[in-house]
């Protein structure tokens, strides 16, 4: 036939690639400048390539894809995977003269995988483009090829000739036209040194956005490694390429970081209509400051918002600026973060918020006290038990002053500078002195620091500033959907009769799911409790039950109104929590009280605090359906109900293809015409724009480890406790001058 006269080729083969009756030698391909060889396509479905030397053309002039659009033949990769069980001892993927790709990143892998099996490393040669940035050749090299640039110097460059030389096709495809098999340097034997060769460790795209993922949820370097099967050996990638990824990723995140932060605070601002986001900057246009609050932080503050936790320890951003967040307590006992912000704003708080009582953290301020009475804790075992029961049982304000004198006539501490601040002090902190305000069950900013440290799971270190505001935007995401929890199971899930006791049932019918195991815990507690004494106005005298015969027994003071609405108790439980203590619930059992005294039910803990809801949502209700939220979750179920019961014609294709492009457009045209309300203070002069703050400096050496060091550390906060601390405590309790201020003229 003219067309096996003509050096036909069939199976993506050129000649000189090794198959039957081929010719083994290599074509001499002369003046590669003027390259006039034409490889075309003699049928779509043959798969059969012919060289004819009788059609010319010049690849200057040539322009087009950077690939050929695949044609849906077998790839030059599955091809030698089908036959290399009939090729014996050699290279499941020669590189033969003539072998087709349909593009250069194909030849690529398949050269790569040919470099893997023999055991050395490729890189891209040199190449050759036409004048319509259209490329015709490349070569594809060995690591070692080229030579060193000094004799001394530290390269694995041995002038190695190894290579493949790659050309185009009119159909835009790229081809073999020369290989050179041999090497003038060792070569890797077992796979730990073949994957030490760059080529071998790189990572594709798919894996790069993987790795960026796992980055951007805070996951280290390490686990990342591990993941990827990098500490096992079943993977060729190496840890050292992990990291470069990582920092180039990190590089990547950082640059334009304003500029990405706005564009997502825009997008916020058109989903959420309500959500305020103010920024105020300096003279210079940085941003000093940046508080948000969405939509749904403000609904909970207006229902949830009597008490408030705030905290500005958390440092998790590029600009090392303080995370303060206002977090509190919904009506499932959850925490609910009301808004946050990037500056201190506690003398803010104290300005626009006259009424609000300013409490200082319980937990913090028994931690200082471990620190300042470090000796007392150690050389006593009985004084922790007494200290921290004066702090967190003692509600009478007599019982506290009387037991705090005796506490520290009783472990000689009364000359103890940091226990005399304290006890001044006591106004802020102690709990006989918040009896009447309501604190949610909360004495200590516990649930800011479980904020804090959930946020840790989602924002990494040093994050800039437009991923910190959208890691965070997933925090909140994920309070929803623990709270949209709780309301299901609450609405569908119902406790068992623990006592059978009449009060029991209307708790079950008012309370949360979870507040009602609050309250049959207190239910429980009640039953150690007698009433030991009955006067004629309404008050009963309780005692548990352990110290019957004890003089000095702890008795509580239980007082019921006339009209039975409300009750009241000197433990202060309801006052602080809003839920009846188990001194009220003991008389009530006991005189067969039905129902929650009316004065003594908080609408905070109950299921109608759900009522007015942002998601069209009251008990016992079905959803609107008006709702944003609601109609996008129905287009996505019925989509995916369209998509997956039955073929879909082509005259209803292309009706919903055209409601959905009105839909889109319109979409685009709000978004378009959507005027920014973030409120910037600052940015009123003239060529100012807004930057990002500046990146801390890091100066000096770090701190040292040393156990000489750890030793003068122990000196010092030894003399400290031992020493006059008149100058070195400060009147703040939450923000602690760690030593003396010296003035200029003694340091003269």
């Amino acid at each position: 036939m003219e067309l096996e006269q003509q050096v036909a080729v069939r199976g993506n083969m050129l000649p000189g690639s090794g198959g039957p009756g081929a010719n083994p030698r290599v074509p001499d391909i002369q003046g590669e400048e003027r390259l006039q060889q034409n490889i075309f396509n003699k049928g779509q479905n043959t798969g059969q390539l012919a060289y004819t030397p009788n059609t010319l053309y010049r690849s200057r002039a040539l322009k087009g894809p950077n690939s050929r659009i695949d044609t849906g033949l077998e790839s030059a990769i599955a091809k030698a995977i089908r036959d290399a069980a009939t090729r014996g001892e050699k290279p499941v993927f020669y590189p033969a003269m003539g072998t087709v790709f349909n593009s250069c990143q194909e030849a690529w892998d398949f050269y790569n995988l040919y470099s893997w099996e023999i055991g050395f490393g490729i890189r891209y040669g040199r190449s050759r483009t036409n004048d319509n940035e259209y490329m015709t050749k490349m070569n594809i090299v060995c690591s070692c090829e080229g030579r060193q640039e000094h004799e001394d110097s530290n390269s694995i460059r041995t002038q190695c000739k190894a290579m493949i030389r790659l050309l185009r096709t009119k159909d835009h495809s790229w081809y073999i036209t020369k290989f050179v098999g041999d090497h003038n340097h060792p070569l890797s034997e077992n796979c730990g040194e073949k994957k030490q060769w760059p080529s071998h460790g790189h990572i594709d795209s798919g894996t790069k956005d993987f790795i960026r993922k796992l980055r951007e949820n805070n996951v280290s370097i390490g686990r990342v490694c591990s993941i990827l099967g990098v500490t096992d050996g079943s993977s060729t990638i190496r840890k050292e390429v992990v990291r470069s990824v990582c920092a180039k990723l990190a590089q990547e995140n950082i640059k334009d970081d304003i500029g990405k932060t706005q564009q997502l605070l825009e997008e916020m601002k058109t989903k959420d209509p309500l959500m305020d986001m103010r920024l105020k900057v300096d003279k210079e246009g940085r941003i000093k400051s940046m508080l948000w609050s969405t939509g749904k932080n403000m609904l909970d503050y207006k229902n949830f918002g009597d008490v408030v936790t705030f905290d500005t320890t958390y440092r998790t951003n590029l600009y090392n600026m303080p995370f303060g967040l206002f977090v509190g307590v919904n009506y499932h006992f959850q925490s609910t973060v009301f808004g946050d912000q990037c500056a201190a704003m506690e003398a803010a708080a104290k300005t626009t918020i006259p009424s609000a009582r300013h409490r200082w953290c319980r937990w913090y301020v028994l931690k200082k006290a471990k620190e300042y009475l470090e000796h007392v804790y150690s050389k006593y075992n009985t004084f922790k038990k007494e200290f921290h029961h004066l702090i967190s049982y003692v509600t009478s304000r007599r019982r506290f002053k009387l037991g705090w004198i005796s506490l520290l006539h009783k472990y000689n501490l009364g000359g103890n500078i940091y226990l005399k601040r304290l006890f001044r002090k006591r106004a802020k902190w102690a709990k006989p002195y918040f009896m009447g305000v309501f604190c949610a069950g909360m004495t200590s900013t516990q649930r800011s620091e479980s904020a804090n440290h959930m946020l840790k799971k989602y924002i990494p270190r040093a994050a800039p500033m437009h991923l910190f505001v959208r890691k965070f935007l997933e925090f909140q995401y994920d309070r929803q959907d623990q709270e949209d929890k709780e309301k299901h199971l609450t609405k569908l899930k119902r406790k068992e009769a623990h006592f059978n006791v009449p009060i029991e049932k209307h708790a079950k019918e008012v309370y949360t799911r979870t507040m009602l195991g609050h309250f049959l815990w207190e239910l429980y507690e009640s039953g150690a409790y007698a009433i030991a004494d009955t006067s004629v106005d309404g008050k009963f005298i309780l005692v548990h039950t352990s110290e019957d015969n004890d003089p000095a027994a702890r008795k509580t003071e239980v007082k019921l109104a006339v009209d039975k609405k409300r009750i009241s108790c000197k433990c202060g439980l309801y006052k602080h929590m809003g839920m009846l203590c188990r001194h009220q619930l003991k008389l009530l059992v006991h005189l067969d009280q039905r129902s929650i005294p009316e004065h003594n039910l908080m609408k905070w803990w109950t299921k109608a605090a759900s009522t007015s809801g942002d998601d069209g949502m009251t008990a016992g209700t079905a959803p609107n359906h008006g709702t944003e939220e609601a109609k996008r979750c129905l287009l996505v179920k019925m989509a995916m109900e369209l998509s997956t019961t039955r073929d879909i014609p082509d005259e209803e294709y292309m009706s919903l293809m055209e409601t959905m492009e009105k839909a889109r457009s319109a979409s685009r045209d709000k978004s378009t015409t959507h005027n920014s309300n973030i409120q910037t203070t600052g940015l009123d002069k003239p060529g100012i724009s807004l930057q990002c703050p500046l990146r801390p400096e890091k100066k000096g050496r770090p701190q040292s480890t040393s156990l000489r060091s750890w030793q003068q550390g122990v000196k010092r906060r030894r003399n400290i406790r031992t020493g006059d601390k008149s100058r070195l405590l400060s009147e703040d309790e939450e923000n602690p001058r760690g030593g003396k201020t010296r003035s200029v003229q003694e340091l003269l």
